[in-house]
């Protein structure tokens, strides 16, 4: 398999895992609004840590999809 068909197969799973910490993400932060005044704080604090590190996943997806893409331009 060439080098440009494997980057485009990372990126094409890169995109599946980016759309799934999107949807999680977002979940997270729906939950977080709508059960703001009503739950106890460790279980606040618990999805606020949550959205933090989905958020930091999101951003490195990001970060590998682009250096993929460099790498491809570069071929």
């Amino acid at each position: 398999m060439s080098e440009q068909v494997q980057l485009e197969h990372e990126i094409g799973w890169y995109k599946v895992v980016f759309a799934v910490l999107a949807a999680i993400d977002v979940s997270l932060l729906a939950w977080f609004a709508k059960n703001y005044d009503s739950q106890n704080a460790v279980l606040l604090f618990a999805c606020f840590v949550a959205i933090l590190f989905v958020s930091a996943g999101i951003a490195l997806i990001n970060n590998n999809v682009f250096k993929c893409l460099k790498r491809l331009k570069e071929l």
